[in-house]
């Protein structure tokens, strides 16, 4: 297996991009030595853009009884803020309420986390690599969806593809590779179910870095992104508003408001509605999200809430792609429309229904959670775009096609017309206990997962090649080069698992932490009128083992080994060609550090990988058979850190480096990919933010991005450059409960690919955008 180079290819690699993080390190193990850190009360900021909580860096004074133990583990499991429980506390201190949480950073150790792990607890207790972006921290940095939200998170690249609504890049694995929970829960096959959500109705966005198999089932081989919705509270929250003009003539109005109703009733409001030109001609996307819950408290230890989302998208002349000129991006095509059809249509929508019932006392938690989820697709539209010099030939599926016209052209190659009714509903039922194995503080999880999927889709999709004006294409009737609906495909997808998770302190500081999943999933597939049928079953297990130090108060050390499962493609889109293969398999080791320094002002976090994926199919040369013997790999290390100097100054940065590639793969005799990179997977991610108060009611601040060069696809033929982009903003507080914000989006204008389709053509950055922004508290 090749290496990642010698030590100092990689420290030319890194070069000034980490040594921020490395000063951060020597100075914070300098400044507090082998002292433990101290509870530090960090005053509030006066503008709301940089309000900061204060979070003790101490450990919890070790309990001497088992009942002290579990009365603590109560009071921990009391502040957690996961799906199925309000937030607790006070909101803090704007007249009338402040936003719904305090900014903070998203490499926090002491905020819960359930999506790293169903068991209580804090982010320093799992032995994984773990970030959260909270509403208030997604405000600032105007993230507007939750594809923008990741994007700036350590390791992770993000985009809207055509046909998938947000696909994310981390540890060398992308798409399907990356699981998006709604709130905990994975609708399978992540490149259909995803949306690109407002990020408004979310109290946070959390990532888990790594196989998360053993927590959602298969896929999810490079992490997980979980979208977290804001639930009802027992405090009075006030009515927040933002109100948003960009250019591109985009506007954008969301209101949300929460509080008690009386009575063990609480109840959670928002909505948000969106419109703006797109980046390229004729281009309009419109959008809007309404989400609400409702919670009763029966009792001080029972509850139920049920929640509903809609969100609904209408897309005229949508972005598909922008043609690649000899393997390069060219900037006077950025804003060119392939996809302008008179007839075109890209009409979505999602409907969530939940129930949520919990039963909490001091030692016994009870959790089941139902879902209904059901989603509909109307599309007309044309893809697949390559550029044709003057001479040349366009070649797709079997066709060919001479540009004998004297001028360089685009070929538009594909043209299809889909529908789809996606119904997915199951319910999740655990047991978490917390108490001790003899001296030993234990806290487990077992439950049970079932969940059923119906896909129909009603389509057809047509290679037909057609030649039109690089600036100027012509617009031409669907139906003059695609068909009706002439296909159908319905797929049945029955899922099942048994899932389980123990954490024992086994010595004061050293926890072990283990669990598993068994799954049985099964197929059927229907395929008309071509009659194509097939039924299978898949029975995959898998399992994490890690350990957690607690070197020091302030500093943990962990390690972990885990297990993942992946189809070729996602389960219920598997063609009767794919039915001969099982499942591909894949392991991770981890080890890293998480590190708070300066009394709780600071916190770094470092961790290395290393990723193998087995059992992929790949051809073998000598037969012709395609057999399940390719495999993938990546390892890299990872470091981030925040750190506030001053009150009225906080700085932000993380660095990523992944060496991903091919050890075995080839889709033919001929096409041998061993040794290649994987598209989309640049090799390293580097992001930088601060913000800066430097009066009483002004706060201004910004973030450079940084990714390395992508290969376009498997061929690696094609190599698209590196991109650096940046954000600025200035926030001005003109009243006790409002104020005003200018932001610049890619303020050099960057022109660069956001993800690559193939070699032929790839999905651009948005370009240079300004936004005025009011937000208002009532």
């Amino acid at each position: 297996m090749e290496k990642i180079g010698n030590w100092h290819e990689v420290r030319r690699r890194i070069g000034r991009r980490t040594r921020f993080l490395a000063v951060l390190a020597a100075a914070s193990f300098a400044a507090d030595g082998a002292r433990p850190a101290i509870a530090q009360a960090v005053p509030q900021a006066v503008l709301p853009a940089i309000t900061v909580e204060g979070r003790p860096a101490t450990k919890q004074k070790q309990r001497t009884s088992k009942r002290s133990q579990m009365r603590a583990a109560s009071v921990a499991r009391q502040a957690q803020t996961g799906a199925d429980r309000a937030p607790q506390g006070p909101i803090d201190g704007w007249p009338g309420g402040l936003p719904r949480d305090h900014i903070r950073s998203t490499t926090d150790l002491n905020v819960p986390n359930a999506t790293g792990s169903r068991l209580p607890g804090r982010a320093r207790d799992i032995p994984a690599s773990v970030e959260s972006i909270n509403q208030a921290t997604m405000q600032e940095r105007g993230k507007t969806s939750w594809v923008d939200a990741v994007q700036g998170l350590t390791g992770f690249t993000s985009a809207v593809r055509p046909g998938a609504a947000g696909v994310a890049s981390t540890r060398g694995f992308v798409e399907n590779g990356i699981a998006v929970l709604y709130d905990g829960i994975r609708v399978t096959n992540t490149t259909i179910s995803t949306r690109n959500y407002d990020s408004f109705i979310f109290d946070r966005v959390d990532v888990l870095r790594g196989p998360a198999s053993v927590l959602y089932g298969e896929g999810a081989i490079g992490g997980a992104v979980n979208l977290v919705r804001k639930q009802p509270s027992g405090v009075n929250e006030p009515w927040e508003t933002i109100s948003s003009l960009t250019t591109r003539e985009g506007v954008r109005q969301a209101a949300g408001k929460g509080g008690p109703l009386g009575n063990g009733f609480s109840y959670r409001l928002d909505g948000v509605v969106n419109g703006y030109n797109g980046p390229v001609d004729d281009n309009q996307v419109k959008y809007g999200n309404v989400a609400g819950a409702l919670r009763w408290d029966v009792t001080p230890q029972l509850s139920s809430t049920v929640d509903f989302d809609y969100m609904k998208s209408k897309i005229e002349n949508a972005y598909w792609g922008t043609p690649l000129v000899r393997g390069q991006i060219r900037s006077d095509l950025r804003e060119v429309n392939y996809n302008n059809l008179p007839n075109n249509k890209y009409d979505d929508s999602v409907l969530w229904l939940r129930w949520n019932t919990t039963y909490d006392t001091e030692e016994l938690k009870i959790r089941n959670r139902f879902w209904s989820y059901q989603s509909d697709r109307d599309w007309i539209n044309t893809y697949r775009f390559a550029y044709i010099p003057a001479g040349g030939t366009c070649s797709f599926r079997g066709q060919s096609l001479l540009n004998n016209t004297g001028t360089d052209q685009v070929c538009r190659q594909t043209w299809e017309n889909l529908g789809y009714d996606h119904r997915f509903i199951g319910d999740r039922f655990d047991v978490n206990w917390n108490g001790s194995l003899g001296a030993m503080p234990l806290s487990t999880v077992i439950g049970v997962e079932v969940a059923s999927t119906r896909w129909d889709s009603p389509r057809n999709e047509v290679t037909s090649l057609q030649l039109v004006d690089p600036y100027n294409p012509a617009p031409t009737d669907f139906f003059t080069r695609g068909t009706a609906r002439t296909q159908n495909v319905r797929a049945d997808l029955t899922q099942k698992a048994v899932f389980g998770e123990a954490r024992l302190e086994v010595l004061k500081g050293v926890k072990i932490v283990g669990g598993f999943r068994v799954d049985q999933m099964e197929v059927d597939y229907n395929r008309q009128p071509t009659n194509q049928l097939y039924s299978k079953t898949f029975e995959p297990s898998t399992y994490r083992m890690g350990a957690l130090w607690d070197i020091r108060a302030d500093t943990t050390l962990y390690a972990q080994y885990a297990t993942a499962v992946e189809p070729r493609f996602a389960l219920f889109t598997l063609g009767v060609s794919d039915t001969p293969f099982s499942l591909t398999n894949a392991r991770q080791v981890e080890g890293g550090i998480k590190h708070a320094f300066a009394n709780g002002r600071g916190e770094l976090l470092a961790a290395v990988y290393h990723i193998e994926k087995t059992d992929i199919p790949s051809t073998d040369p000598l037969t012709g058979f395609t057999v399940q013997v390719g495999k993938q790999s990546s390892r890299g290390f990872e470091i981030s850190g925040s750190y506030r100097p001053m009150e009225t100054l906080r700085l932000e940065a993380n660095f990523a480096y992944v060496n991903a590639r091919y050890d075995e793969y080839r889709t033919s005799a001929t096409a041998n990919y061993t040794g290649n990179t994987p598209p989309n997977v640049p090799q390293v991610v580097a992001n930088f933010g601060a913000t800066w108060q430097p009066f009483t009611n002004w706060a201004v601040g910004g973030w450079i991005n940084h990714k390395a060069s992508i290969k376009a696809d498997d061929t690696n033929l094609v190599t698209l450059p590196s991109a650096t982009t940046a954000d600025v903003f200035a926030t001005y507080r003109f009243a006790q409960n409002a104020d005003l914000t200018f932001r610049v989006r890619n303020i050099t204008d960057a022109v660069y690919a956001a993800w690559a389709t193939d070699a032929n053509y790839v999905i651009l950055g948005a370009p240079r955008t300004f936004e005025l922004s009011l937000r208002t508290r009532w």
